[in-house]
Parts: structure tokens; sequence; C-alpha cells
């Protein structure tokens, strides 16, 4: 199935088709929802002559898409929907219906094309109801014809969403949606729905005048259906009807419908056999008798697969019957079942709500928020347990997005929340209690909004019990919990600090006096007035910087250091004398703010020896820059390929660096509370300061993880191909062992110096390449011939066995990032020690290396 971009229809049932006979159950059609999509509302309601219906605008049923209307030429064929919806915009787009829990629906949708836009392009996209996919539209027979779908539900919740998403470029359109309940004792399923494969009746086959058939069944069908039947001319021929499934596993209910409506002469009788032969079992019913003017309707008790794709239904005449078969009508359906579960309905009331709330206009805020799983709304993470249990949303990020007013108290109603970042925002009044209340909270966000007053006291205790708090960047926040707005409390206060603000006046005053009278000694004055250098506005380090600042650090972005994603890379001073690496981001970058604030966020509470550090950012009217201490060697993927000047990095050199970067990297899964997943652990990413230590560097794709029962989270795939962990990319489902994957890729890199994709070799990915040649034991052709030999192979072994692990398809496969520090640790031991015992060292800096290993307390895992 194609992935789409576009319609989402949010019901709990599907789709609509303009027939005239429908053929099902009557209920009171005061329960319809009949939408004629695209119908401007003041056009609305009106009654469709043939139907009887009662047609209204779809307009409050969805809040996207345009109005279209099919071209003149089809407008007389296509009445009533000559207009239709069409969805140019969103990954997604919903329609919203009420249901009545426990009551069973039929929904059917049309899809007029009608070259609305001239291109006389078939559009084609995937139709969704809730969280399951339903089926993807066809046009068949052109692009300007109708499609309809049809689907039968059994009881179902109160809240559903139906939807579809555009394939390739084109674009979602719908013509017309019906929703109607059925009766309990109709179209009946041990499991499943049914979807509408194949329908037949007569049109003028074999039509006697004004007659009536007596349709009180469960299965009342319209008069003009069943007041007709389909006969064969020929009386010896059998009555037949085929259809196709398109694999072998489906299964499918039949339904016959029958009255007998001509009148039998004496000696008549219509009598015939009917048989189905199935895949696992037969359908059959002998000698049936069709009841005079009183509809009938068989069917398969059992659903039954057809025999190679191809279901047949016969109805042979028998031996004693003087007239061929006859049906009124037939339906086929075949059994499609929807396991995956909507989000709980609690999380659903209460985000809708927060959108209200704050008028959030989000495109794909429509339907629901968690699934289908890759078209969640943005901002919001869930957990996703099984099919079978309602995902519970656990983040909410809301940064940056115009909110104004006070903190809404439905957020308290997202029980299963974890994360809540509603930073950078307009937001005001008070720190609200109920966060403190939120068992589940492990993270809050409140930085850059316009709060005031104190921050309760129990928030302040779960603070204390490890809830990670922020909120600085609310100048009228108390932060140091001894705020009291009680006039009688803080009058000593006041009338304190007014008397040490007078008894200060008058000393400076005194000040003033004595140093008129006293003489300054000669050259003192030179010293007084003496200018302060440039820089003096950021002369003390500071975390948050102006954009003039920027400016003047890099001296007006003088000297490019390098170019990645983010943007630009300049050298700057701090001091004149400190060196900095200061990262622009560019208009046209790949990345944006979430990045930027999710780097930020992660480096202002992350301290580690193998972590580059901040020194500061900017965030300053469309103005972002990231402020990291200098690293004066680059990264270790120019010392691998020969970019940087200087001879090739010796083994020693380059297992220091990767334990280096391994104690950084296990840091961010075991010392961070909450963890935190790299996302984009690569070569360029471990960068090297003037003395070779390795650190690890770009945390904007970084996301925290949850400890305990769920290790992992579901989040968009993000990372560098080659090294991206093909479990993650396969399933969305992201844990710390997707950076032990790439951290296995830079480790292979580091023994062969080869690229990690090259299309000319043997196998084009260097984790494929590399088993290849483990398995032929040619140890050579695998290390870096740089190296000229100068290695231990037991070593290299013991390293290449250590990746290999790494790169398990299966994460549960893979040794954790302690587990690989060790390894590396021992081997670089051994390494020293081949080293001390004789073997000579190159002069060059970079192989000159102390290779100590003793890494102490400083290096270790340690939260902050």
């Amino acid at each position: 199935m194609e992935s789409l971009q576009g319609l989402l229809l949010a019901l709990i049932i599907m789709v609509f088709g303009t027939t005239t006979h429908l053929i099902q159950a009557q209920p009171d059609p005061k329960d319809f929802i009949s939408l004629d999509c695209g119908l401007h509302p003041a056009a609305s309601p009106y009654t469709e002559p043939l139907t009887k219906l009662t047609y209204t605008s779809d307009a409050n049923f969805t809040q996207g898409g345009q109005s279209g209307r099919v071209q003149k030429s089809f407008e007389e064929d296509y009445k009533p929907f000559t207009v239709l919806r069409y969805f140019p915009d969103g990954i997604r787009n919903c329609y919203n219906l009420k249901v009545i829990l426990g009551t069973k629906y039929l929904i059917k949708a049309l899809f007029l094309c009608g070259n609305y836009d001239g291109l006389r392009d078939a559009p084609k996209f995937d139709l969704y109801l809730g969280p399951n996919i339903w089926t993807t539209s066809k046009w068949q027979d052109g692009p300007v014809v109708a499609t309809t779908i049809r689907v039968r539900f059994p009881p179902c919740g109160n809240y559903s969403a139906s939807s579809g998403h555009q394939s390739g470029k084109t674009t979602p359109i719908i013509s017309a949606l019906e929703l109607r309940p059925l009766r309990d004792d109709t179209y009946n399923t041990t499991s499943g729905s049914l979807m509408l494969f194949k329908r037949e009746f007569a049109s003028d086959n074999f039509s006697p005048p004004f007659i009536r058939v007596n349709a009180s069944t469960p299965y009342e069908l319209p008069q003009e259906v069943i007041s007709k039947a389909v006969v064969n001319q020929n009386v010896t021929e059998k009555l037949s009807f085929d259809w196709y499934v398109d694999d072998r596993k489906d299964q499918a209910f039949i339904y016959l419908h029958f009255a007998e409506i001509q009148t039998l002469r004496g000696n008549d009788t219509r009598e015939f056999d009917i048989t189905w032969e199935g895949d696992n079992e037969n359908f059959t019913v002998s000698a049936y008798l069709p009841p005079k003017l009183q509809l009938e309707t068989l069917y398969n008790p059992y659903p039954m697969k057809c025999t190679f794709l191809e279901c047949t239904v016969e109805l042979v005449m028998t031996k004693s019957s003087t007239l061929p078969p006859m049906i009124n009508a037939m339906e086929a359906y075949k059994i499609i079942d929807f396991p995956d579960a909507e989000t709980n309905p609690e999380d659903v009331a209460a985000v809708q709500n927060v959108r209200d709330t704050y008028e959030i206009s989000r495109i794909d805020w429509q339907g629901d928020p968690c699934v289908p799983q890759m078209f969640k709304w943005e901002g919001i993470n869930c957990s996703y347990t099984n099919t079978t249990i309602p995902p519970r949303i656990i983040s909410l990020d809301l940064s940056s997005s115009g909110l104004e007013g006070l903190i809404a108290s439905s957020i308290q109603n997202l029980t299963h929340l974890q994360e809540l970042d509603l930073s950078n925002n307009n937001l005001s009044g008070e720190v609200p209690e109920f966060l403190a209340n939120m068992e589940s909270l492990l993270l809050i966000n409140l930085g850059w909004n316009s709060l005031a007053g104190p921050i309760p006291e129990a928030l302040r205790d779960r603070e204390k019990k490890g809830l990670k708090l922020t909120v600085q960047g609310n100048p009228n926040l108390c932060l140091s919990g001894s705020c009291n707005n009680n006039n009688e409390k803080v009058l000593v206060p006041v009338i304190a600090s007014v008397a040490s603000v007078a008894a200060l006046v008058a000393l400076l005053v005194l000040i003033f006096v004595f140093r008129k009278k006293t003489p300054l000694a000669e050259g003192t004055a030179a010293a007084t007035t003496r200018e302060l250098p440039r820089k003096s506005s950021i002369y003390s380090r500071k975390k948050r910087f102006t954009y003039s600042e920027v400016v003047e650090l890099t001296d007006n972005f003088k000297r490019v250091l390098g170019e990645g994603g983010f943007g630009v890379v300049y050298h700057g001073s701090l001091n004149d004398t400190e060196p900095v690496a200061v990262k622009v981001l560019s208009e046209s970058s790949v990345q944006g703010y979430k990045e930027f604030k999710a780097e930020v966020e992660l480096l202002l509470r992350v301290h580690h020896i193998n972590l580059v550090n901040l020194v500061g950012y900017c965030d300053e009217g469309g103005h972002l820059a990231l402020i990291y201490e200098y690293m004066a060697n680059g990264d270790l993927k120019q010392h691998l390929s020969g970019e940087s000047a200087g001879s090739t990095l010796k083994w020693a050199s380059r297992l220091k660096i990767a334990v280096e970067a391994a104690q950084g990297l296990e840091y961010l899964h075991v010392g961070c509370e909450p963890p935190m997943v790299h996302r984009d652990v690569k070569s360029t990413n471990i960068l090297l300061d003037d003395r070779f230590e390795a650190k690890l560097a770009d945390f904007g794709l970084s996301r925290s993880f949850c400890v305990g029962a769920e290790t992992q989270v579901a989040t968009v795939v993000a990372g560098t191909p080659g090294y991206l962990d093909p479990e993650y990319y396969q399933t969305n489902w992201l844990n710390e062992k997707s950076d032990v994957y790439s951290f296995g890729i830079v480790l292979m890199e580091m023994i062969t110096n080869r690229s990690v994709i090259e299309l000319t070799r043997e196998k084009a990915h260097i984790a494929e390449w590399v088993k290849i040649l483990i398995s032929r034991g040619d140890l050579e052709k695998i290390v870096d011939t740089n190296l000229g030999g100068d290695y231990d192979s037991t070593t290299v072994w013991k390293i290449l066995e250590l990746a290999m692990s790494c790169v398990s398809h299966s994460s549960s496969d893979r040794p954790t990032m302690s587990k690989v520090v060790n390894v590396l640790k021992e081997c670089l031991i051994s390494e020293n020690s081949r080293i001390k015992g004789g073997q000579v060292q190159d002069d060059d800096s970079k192989n000159s290396l102390e290779l100590n290993v003793d890494f102490g307390t400083q290096v270790t895992p340690d939260a902050r």
C-alpha cells in the first residue's frame, strides 16, 4: 500500500455511493447522516428526489479542504452531486462523526472526479477508518467516473475516524458521505466488518407491473429492487454470479434476496439448488422455492474462502422445476479486520479541549491524535502497547505555538503525560498547582513565557523527587519560594529597603565630597579613564547572547569553520582570548527551531567531559545560534579520510577516541535523567579538541525515553542514512540501542577507513561488506591499509566482534553502551601494553598522545 498525504475521513464507517437502490435495512431516516461534500452551507439542507434522503453541507464535519465542481459536461450525469471537496493541504484531513455506542452502522462514500481540476488525472489515496487502513480509492473506468465504497460495521464506540492520504502528487477528493444505523440482526459476522465486493439486482430484466412485495424482514430492501428479478431467458441454463478476491486468505459472505413476483399457473414450479463451493467448506441449499411476494434472505452462516481467488454462486434448476431460477438481488462482502484501537477517549477529549482553549489551527490536529501512528498529531507522542489497547498520550510539545492566557486546566486530564513543553509562548498567570498532582510527569518546560507569582510548593517537592522543571525566562516568576503579596508582611522589608537606600545615598555623597577635597595621585586619572576592551559586553561568560553580541564575537561572521544541516559554523572568541565555535541557523536549513531548542535544553542540563560544552545560545528575532567550546582538531571523519593535515591516526589513537566517544554516549543513556538517545551518532559528530580528546556533538535530534516498563518511544524517524538503525526505521520505535547500532558503524569506519555507503564494492553498506569478509577470515582486506600492519590482530578481531554485535538486526541482541565501553577499555589497555613493550611511536601530535587508561570518576556516567 502506497503511503498517502491528504484526505483523512474521521468517521466510524464507510463511504457512500450514488445508487437509488440501497440494499439495506431502513431505520428512521432522522438518524442518518447524509453529507453533500463541498456544498455551500447556504444551499443545505435539501431532499434528493429519488432516495428521499435529506443532504446537508459537510462544512461542520471537517476543517480542511476546498470546494470544487465537476466540469459542465458531466453535471447532468452526476446530479445531484456536482460539487466535491478536495484536500490539497496537510498530511491528513478528517471527517468527524458521532455514533452511538453498541450500534451497527453502514457507511458509504461517493467519489466523483468529473475532471474538476482539468487535469484528467484519476486521484489515488488511502482511506482510513480511525486508526485502521480501509481501502485505496480506485478509478478503474477512467478519471471522470464515480467510485463507490461501502462497509458495514459491527457495534462500535462513540468516536471514530476514517482517513485517507494522498498518494504521490494526487489530491484526495470526496463527493458524498453517508452514515446510517443498521438493525442488529442483519449482516452479522463472527469477527471483523463487511466491505461490499459485488452487488447485482434487476433493472428491467423481469418486472411485472404493479407488483408490491412484503419486505417486513430484517433485510428491508427498497420496493424498486425487490419488485424486479433477474432470470435467464434460456430456461436450461443455470444462473451464476462471480466475483474475485485479492488474497486466498480472504473470507466472504453472500446475501441472496428472493421473492417470487410472478403469478404461477397451476402446473408451474420454480425450484432450484443454490451452491457455493468454497475453499474450506460448501454452502448448499437444495430444492429452494422462493416465497410468494414475500422477501426472504439466504446467506452462509460462516465465512467462506473462495477457490483460487474466484467466488462463484450458482442457481441450478431442479429436474422437477418447470421455471428457471430467479433472484431479486445479491450482495457479496469481504471480511475486513480493524484491529487497531483508537486513542483513549479521555485523552482525546483532553487534548481537543487544549486545542480549543488555545484555538490551535494546525492542519494535522484533526481526528484521532495518536492513530494512525504514522500520522499522529505534531507535537504529540503516545504509548503503543499493542493494537488492542488504546494508545495514551505521554508527551505534549506546544513550544513556540503562540499560546496566550492561563495554562489550560484540561492538561491535567492527560493522566499518562510524562513530558509537557509549553516554552516560548506568551502564557500568563501563575503556575498551576495541578501540575504537581500529575503523577506521570517527568519533565515540565515552562520557560520563556510571562508567568508570574510563586512556584507551588508541591511542585518544588516533586522537583526534589526527580521531576525536571524549567522556568527560566519568566521575569515575573518568583524562584525563591519567599514570594508573598500580603501588604502587612512586606511592609517591614519595604521600610528597611527604603532606609538602606537612604543610607547608601548619604554614604555616596560623603565619598563624593571627600574625593573632591583629595587630589588624585599622578597617573591615577589615566588609569580610571582607560578605555575598556572592545568586547566588554561579553566580557563575562553567559548562557544567553543577543544577536549583536554574536555578530561581535564572530567579528561579523568573518571566519567560516564549516557547514552542516543546521547552518554555517563560524569561528569566534570570548574576551579576545577564548576561542568558540558559533553555529548559526540558515534560512534554508533542514533543521529548525525544534532541533535548536532540543539541543539547547539538553546541553544546558547535561555536563560530561566527552560531550561538547555549550557556552551559550542566541534566540532573538528569528536569529538562532549555538555557541560551543572550540574543538581545534575538527571531526573524526576528517582524520580518517585524510582531509586534515598530518599523518594517519594510529590504531591506539583510534581506540582512545572510540573509548571517549562511547563514554559520552553511555552518559546520555544511563547518566541523564531522563535518559537520552542521541539519534545521529556518526564520525562527523565526534569532535577532537587541541589535545585530541574526543567529544560527542550535535544534539539537535536527541530525544528522551522512559525507563522501567516502557523503554522505547514512537517517533518520526530521524538520522543519517547508513548509520540509521534499520529496526528503528521499520518500526518507528526508538530506544538507546538505536545509538548502539550507529556507534557500531562508527567502529567499522575506524577499523576500515572505508565509506559507510560505497556502491562500487561487493556490498554497498559497510556492515554487510565487513560481514562477508569476516566470514572469509580476511582481516587484511578489512583493516585500513594506512595502519601499515601496526596493530594487534587479536585486538582488531575483538573490536570487529563488538562492532558486529552492535549492528545486530534486532536491538535486543545488541550490547548496552556500558558493555561497549568496557570492551573498548580492555582493548585500549592491551594496545597500551603492546606499545610500551617496545613498539616505536611516531612523533606527530596525533600519535604521541598519552594513552592513559585510568579514566577516573570524571568520565563515568553521572546524572545532573
